[in-house]
């Protein structure tokens, strides 16, 4: 195995436990989970705390997120094409949701707490920027019969999703609901129908 494929399989292995385990979840269970030798995980990081932010800092990389943006293939309907994007948007904030909340509910010391987020909010920002074109970009293919700008319904898509995806929100019993909604609000009509 690569070190680079190494490093990703230790990522990959900490960010399933930490959604099992929170912080709590031990070098022993990670090296376990990758099949290797707890001594190998300090080969390739230098603690259990870079291991974490290395969790954080690829859950942040747009590029994931881009890849799947740009693998959605607008399609004749521009209803099906919003309801994809609002798809990866959903799945990618849900998980570095549910990463974060799991690595900050079991501290308790504040001086802790901002060792796992974003290192350079000006690069998070541009990242998000990034996120946003890709959308954009994607959603261009429908510029007319969007009832806004495709940079505009972009924005629209993620800040709603966010907003629905928040813990404190309540949610409906089927979460198409708030997707179809966004449908209804973004594409003219009679291209747009609310599914039943």
């Amino acid at each position: 195995m690569s070190p680079e494929d190494r490093r990703q399989a230790i990522i990959s292995a900490t960010t399933d436990l930490v959604l099992e385990h929170g912080p709590a979840a031990t070098t022993r269970q990670i090296a376990d989970a990758c099949g290797i030798a707890e001594g190998t995980l300090f080969r390739v990081f230098e603690s259990k705390d870079d291991i974490l932010a290395a969790v954080v800092e690829q859950l942040l990389d747009p590029k994931f997120v881009i890849d799947e943006i740009e693998a959605v293939v607008p399609t004749d309907a521009a209803a099906d094409t919003v309801r994809a994007l609002a798809a990866v948007i959903r799945e990618s904030t849900t998980r570095i949701r549910s990463v974060m909340m799991a690595l900050h509910s079991a501290q308790t010391d504040m001086d802790r707490r901002g060792n796992h987020g974003p290192r350079d909010k000006n690069k998070f920002f541009d990242d998000q920027a990034a996120i946003g074109e890709a959308m954009a970009h994607v959603l261009s293919a429908h510029s007319e019969e969007l009832r806004v700008d495709p940079g505009t319904a972009a924005a629209f898509i993620r800040m709603t999703v966010f907003a629905g995806n928040l813990p404190m929100v309540s949610h409906p019993t089927d979460p198409q609901v708030f997707t179809d909604l966004l449908v209804h609000a973004l594409v003219k009509e009679p291209a747009c129908s609310i599914t039943q």
